[in-house]
Parts: C-alpha cells; sequence; structure tokens
C-alpha cells in the first residue's frame, strides 16, 4: 500500500478499536464503515484511498466482527467499485464465511456487469459451492437477457449513422407524436421519455462538429429532405424517410426492452425483497413480498394528493390577488393563461416553502433570473403548446387514425397561419426572447422586460454543443432530462419538442434543474439555512420556541455538530435534521438517498441527541432560549429528519423517524381538507366540511402523536 492508503487503514484501525471499548464487535464495525461512508477521513484522501485502506483493515477477518453488521455489504460494494482496492484472499475469506454479505455487496456494487473484471473473474473461477454456482447463474442469465436489445440497437444506430443531430431529434418527435395519439391523454403518454433521454445522450456522445453548424441553408435542407416527406407525402418520393422512420422505431422498441431489463437488474441489485433462483421455466429473480411495490405505490398516491395540496393553496392566493378579475392574454385563452398562472403561484409556493429558494435565483454561470418569471414562463409555454399543437393533433388523429397524417395536417394548418406547427419547433433566440418577453410584463416594466426574456430562456435551455462535449470528457455527470431543460440549443437556433413542452411536469422541472443538474450553485447554501428557517417560523406559528443552528459546547468527545433545529413547547422538545434534494424519478435514486443521505442523518441525529440532552440540563443560554426553566423537569425529546423528499416519509432509518416536510407544513398549518381531488372538495365543499388534524385542539404532544403515528395519511391512503 502507498502512503495516504495506509493512513486511511491506520484510521479505520484505531476508530474500530475505540468503538470497540464500548460496544459490541458487530456494532463497532458499523459505526466505523459509517465513517468510510461519510467519506472519512476527510482531505487530501481520494475514494480509492479510503477504500483501499478499509479493505487492508484486520478486522474483516475475524468472524465475530462482520457477523450482524449491517453496513457490511454496502461499505463493501463501495470498495468492489474499485478494480485494485481489494485482495483475492479477503475476497476468498468473505465467500466462505460471509458468503451473503459478499453476496449482496456484488449486487450493490453491479460486479456481475463488468465481465471482464478481474476480482470477478477471480470468484467465478474459485467458487464452486452449490450456492456461489447458482447465484452466477443468475447473474449470467440477468445479462443474457440484455445482449439481444444491445444487438438490436447497434444494428438500428448503424443504420442511422448518417443522420445529423437533428434529423434524428426529428424522426423521434415524429414517433413520440405517435406515442401520444395512443396514449390518448393517460398517463402512458410520457412512458418513453427516459427511452428517448437515452437515445439523444448517446447521440450526443458520438456527435460530429457539423451536427451543431447549423445555417438557415442546412436546416431547410434537412427537413425537406427527412421531415418533409413524412408530414406531405407524394407517389415515388420519401423511401428513404420511411425506411430512417422504421429504424427509429426498432431503435426506441429495443431501448425500451433493454431499460425494462436494467430496471430488473436494479431490482436484483438494490431490493431486499428481491430474490433470485435457478428454475426451469421461471424467472430468475422474483419477490418474496409485495412491500416493496406497496410502498412505491403508496409513495405515488401521497404525491398525487400533494399536488393537489399545493394547488388549492395556490388558487386560494390567486382568489385573493388582484390578478382573479383581470382577463389573462386574449380572452379565447383566458382559462388557459389563468390555470397557467396558478400552476405557477402553485410551484413558487412550494419551491420557497420546501426548498428554500428566494425571489431570484442565480445559475452557476452568474446569471439570475426572478423566480416567478421563470415559472410562469414555463407554465404558459405548456398551455401555449397544449392548446396549439397537442390538442389539434389528437383532434386529426382521432378523425384519421394516423399519426402521420395527423402531423401533415397540423403542420400545414400552422403553415397557412405562418406558424411553424411541424413535430420539432426551432427559432432564433432573439425571436424565443421577443415571445416570452409579453409573459415578463410588471409594473416596472409594462411592455415586459427584454433582459429577464433572456434569463428565462437561458434558465431553461440545455445546450446541446456543450453537453456532447461534456458527456464526452465526463460521462457520468448528471445531465439535463428533456423535461428539465426543454429548450435545446443546437448552433444559433433554439428547438423545442412540442410533446414535452405540452406535457412536461414544471414543478419537477424546476426542481432538478436547480437542485440535480446544477447541483453545485453557490447559492444552495443560503438556500439550505432558509428551508431551516422557514419551518423555524412555522413551528413558532404554532408556539414553539425554535433555535436555529445551535453548536453545542465541545468536549473531549467528538464534536456532534451543529444542531438544525431545536423545538421547545409545553415539556416537548423536537430535535429535527433537515435534509434536502431533489425529485427522485427511479428506484435506484431512492435506494441512494437512503443509504446515503438518510443514513448519514440518522446517524447525525444518533451523535446529537445524548448532546443535546446534555446541553438542556446544562446550557443556561439554550435553556433560556427555548423557555425552560430551573424548574422544569427534564424534557422529552423526538429526534426526527424531516426530508424535503416524499418516499420515506413516515418510516424509521436506523430508528430515527423520517417525516416528508411537505406533511409538517399539512400538519402545521392544519390542512387535511387539501389532500383530495378536486371533485373530492366540491363534494365537502356541499355539506361544508372542513376537517383538522387535531380533535381536542393543536399541542406539542397532538403533533407528536400525528407525526409518528403517520396519522395526516389516516384513511387517505
Amino acid at each position: 500500500m502507498q502512503g495516504q492508503e495506509r493512513q486511511c487503514q491506520e484510521f479505520y484501525q484505531t476508530h474500530f478499536a475505540g468503538y470497540a471499548e464500548q460496544l459490541a464487535p458487530f456494532v463497532a464495525l458499523d459505526e466505523c464503515l459509517h465513517d468510510f461512508l461519510d467519506q472519512l477521513p476527510s482531505g487530501k484522501y481520494t475514494g480509492r484511498n479510503r477504500a483501499a485502506g478499509l479493505a487492508a483493515a484486520t478486522f474483516w477477518w475475524e468472524p465475530a466482527n462482520v457477523e450482524g453488521a449491517q453496513l457490511a455489504s454496502l461499505a463493501l460494494g463501495r470498495i468492489l467499485h474499485w478494480e485494485d482496492a481489494i485482495s483475492t484472499a479477503l475476497l476468498d475469506h468473505l465467500a466462505v464465511c460471509h458468503p451473503e454479505t459478499l453476496r449482496w455487496a456484488i449486487r450493490y456494487s453491479k460486479l456481475f456487469t463488468r465481465t471482464e473484471s478481474a476480482l470477478w473473474r477471480h470468484l467465478r473461477d474459485n467458487l464452486i459451492s452449490k450456492d456461489w454456482c447458482e447465484f452466477f447463474g443468475v447473474c449470467d442469465r440477468l445479462l443474457e437477457q440484455l445482449e439481444p436489445f444491445d444487438e438490436a440497437i447497434a444494428l438500428a444506430e448503424s443504420h442511422l449513422k448518417s443522420l445529423s443531430l437533428l434529423e434524428l431529434l426529428s424522426y423521434l418527435s415524429v414517433l413520440a407524436y405517435g406515442q401520444l395519439g395512443e396514449a390518448k391523454g393517460s398517463d402512458t403518454s410520457t412512458r418513453d421519455w427516459d427511452v428517448y433521454d437515452r437515445l439523444i445522450a448517446r447521440k450526443l456522445s458520438n456527435c460530429l462538429e457539423r451536427d451543431f453548424q447549423l445555417t438557415e441553408e442546412t436546416l431547410g435542407r434537412s427537413l425537406k429532405r427527412h421531415l418533409s416527406p413524412i408530414l406531405f407525402p407524394q407517389p415515388g418520393v420519401g423511401r428513404e424517410s420511411v425506411a430512417n422512420l422504421e429504424s427509429v422505431a426498432l431503435l426506441i422498441a429495443a431501448m425500451r426492452e433493454r431499460i425494462d431489463y436494467e430496471n430488473s437488474i436494479n431490482w436484483f441489485c438494490f431490493d431486499h425483497d428481491c430474490d433470485y433462483q435457478l428454475k426451469p421455466g421461471q424467472s430468475v429473480i422474483f419477490n418474496k413480498t409485495d412491500l416493496g411495490s406497496q410502498r412505491w405505490q403508496r409513495t405515488e398516491r401521497k404525491s398525487k394528493l400533494l399536488w393537489h395540496y399545493w394547488m388549492y393553496r395556490a388558487i386560494d392566493q390567486f382568489a385573493a390577488s388582484d390578478m382573479a378579475g383581470k382577463i389573462i392574454g386574449r380572452p379565447e385563452n383566458h382559462e388557459a393563461n389563468q390555470l397557467a398562472y396558478i400552476k405557477a403561484i402553485r410551484s413558487q409556493l412550494y419551491l420557497q416553502t420546501i426548498f428554500g429558494l428566494g425571489e431570484r435565483v442565480r445559475l452557476n454561470d452568474g446569471t439570475e433570473v426572478a423566480l416567478h418569471h421563470a415559472i410562469l414562463a414555463s407554465e404558459l409555454t405548456t398551455a401555449f403548446f397544449e392548446q396549439e399543437f397537442l390538442q389539434p393533433f389528437l383532434h386529426y388523429i382521432d378523425d384519421s387514425g394516423v399519426a402521420a397524417k395527423a402531423l401533415g395536417q397540423l403542420a400545414l394548418e400552422g403553415l397557412i397561419q405562418g406558424e411553424n406547427r411541424f413535430p420539432i419547433t426551432w427559432s432564433e433566440p432573439e425571436e424565443k426572447i421577443r415571445r416570452i418577453c409579453g409573459w415578463t410584463v410588471s409594473p416596472e416594466h409594462p411592455k415586459g422586460n427584454t433582459e429577464a426574456a433572456r434569463a428565462i430562456l437561458k434558465f431553461w435551455t440545455s445546450d446541446l454543443q456543450t453537453l456532447s462535449a461534456q458527456m464526452r470528457q465526463t460521462p457520468n455527470i448528471p445531465s439535463p432530462r428533456l423535461y428539465e431543460r426543454p429548450f435545446y440549443k443546437i448552433g444559433r437556433y433554439s428547438f423545442q419538442f412540442p410533446w414535452v413542452a405540452g406535457q412536461q411536469n414544471n414543478l419537477t422541472a424546476a426542481v432538478n434543474n436547480l437542485r440535480r443538474v446544477e447541483q453545485r450553485r453557490p447559492a444552495l447554501r443560503c438556500e439550505t439555512e432558509r428551508i431551516e428557517h422557514t419551518l423555524a417560523e412555522a413551528l413558532r406559528q404554532r408556539g414553539f420556541r425554535v433555535v436555529v443552528g445551535y453548536q453545542p459546547p465541545l468536549s473531549d468527545e467528538h464534536d456532534a455538530g451543529e444542531v438544525d433545529l431545536i423545538c421547545h413547547l409545553d415539556g416537548v422538545v423536537l430535535l429535527l435534521e433537515v435534509k434536502s434534494g431533489f425529485i427522485r424519478s427511479t428506484h435506484l435514486e431512492v435506494w441512494l438517498h437512503r443509504t446515503n443521505t438518510l443514513r448519514k442523518a440518522a446517524r447525525q441525529l444518533k451523535r446529537k441527541q445524548p448532546v443535546v440532552l446534555k446541553a438542556l440540563l446544562n446550557d443556561k443560554g439554550l435553556r433560556s432560549d427555548l423557555l425552560l426553566s430551573d424548574f422544569n423537569p427534564p424534557p422529552v425529546l423526538h429526534a426526527w429528519v424531516v426530508d424535503t423528499s416524499i418516499e420515506f416519509d413516515g418510516e424509521a432509518v436506523d430508528g430515527f423517524h423520517v417525516i416528508s416536510r411537505e406533511v409538517m407544513e399539512i400538519a402545521l398549518r392544519d390542512e387535511p381538507h387539501y389532500l383530495r381531488s378536486f371533485e373530492q372538495m366540491d363534494e365537502a365543499a356541499v355539506g361544508n366540511e372542513k376537517k383538522t388534524l387535531y380533535a381536542d385542539g393543536f399541542s406539542a404532544q397532538a403533533l407528536v402523536r400525528l407525526i409518528e403515528s403517520d396519522g395526516v395519511w389516516c384513511d387517505l391512503l
């Protein structure tokens, strides 16, 4: 080992020895593995330094340490990401003494997908027991299922190799419209967006310079050759376009199947309900229970109810504003524009309350945009595309039953009106800015603000040439999904897909644009602090005394770190650890959130809880701030993780209750009546019904009972 790896090894062995003086061996190992997973030791060490140092520690060789350690597989899985961080001798030992631990580490790391890995070959060559052979057989079968789809993808891409980026996007857009026509407005109309994302990313990673050198001439020539024959067919013309369209359709189908099987592999790798078998005629993986799918469905139902909650609050705010009696835009578009305005209020409320955004948002490149204008522009864009593109298309396809014919009618109607109604739209930035400018009207700028419009366009734009270069240099960098930045810059033109712009979830797009894609924004720290202060104010409104950012006195023990919120009311003290992230859409993203962010939050609470209890007894300044007099008995302390995500709401992570920040909002504002569909609300209005979460009145004890029993969702799910 090199010097830094040896230093990491000494760090882990020293820490393990210290933990083992007070804890059972497997608990001591878990504490040590927490340090590793939290990227300790910090400073000059790389991830590989830490992995090699941990793998070299001697405590792995003592079975009593590993047996029962809950984090052993997770930590070993991180080590296995590095090809040369662990010795084959330790692998052999773990395979014999802790086979299930090692198998889960292989699953977590997806080592079996790296078929050329020397570590994987060593295990395959040396482990011959029945259990290991069954495991290897299952891994083989999972990978074999991908092969025909990879072959189909490669074949289709070879047929389409001559297409430029724009030409591929044009064909893809025609087929996406077809999917919209088949779905008829149901939830399945967006089911292939992740497929399109993947195909576009693959094309971007192989683009040539000419793909981004668009001129009016090349744009017109390309569309005439590839798109026009599909929209305006003529006898004896368009065979090339039809063949290309068929190849893109095959490419989409093969990628859809591949992603489905990837999801099965992720299920095998990250879901403890997933078991495996090698039996003729039966699936190699299966669910031991249906708890996982029930949990996912429950989360989806919660998300739908929360969508209604924020809409009701926005409607209330809109009704109380001076906009309620005004005609927004042209009279014939008023209803759609009014709904867009309400949705913009909804998104701004949510983003400022849950994610701590201010009135203005600053991006990494220094661009500043007014939050309200950015959201309103997005909602009005959606309303425009839905009215002018999607509704007419669905009307035409009802008549003809053929997507290409309906698209031709839509495009022809646009040409007659002097408007672009093609399956993919484009304009130069100044023209796009001129259109957006009308949505930035304010008392200061009664005719709109050109600079604000320019900033909005930049906020929602993905520069595909820049993204292409980034993908080649850093393949794993987070890249915008289709709906997260729905303006696509190619050369000097700005493109949009109407079937994206007219259907996208603008709230999720805004959150993930800022939190997933722009995750290193300098303003993030300020927003995180604002989340804490907004929650603190909501608690104060209910009578709690709240201290934000309490720093316990340092002692000889480990520094417990800053405490996000300590709250007191009527002898009840809440210790809250606040976590924020982005809106997740896959099982893998949810698993990573659980094993990284929430695991760390629970450990922080475990470390802070005794320190805060001690401070509540001894720190006179803290007692004064919380209105704890000298005569008060020791308070009852409840330690919770408050998370901006919804997936683990109501569950316990390592013994600590997780509560969604949105659910905390509903509980503190006592607004369960907003957790219902519009139809249910109409029925409730007839009976003048307005529920309360506190039948005997609000109190700190009642809030605790409500949160820890998941009572907000009682009778709703």
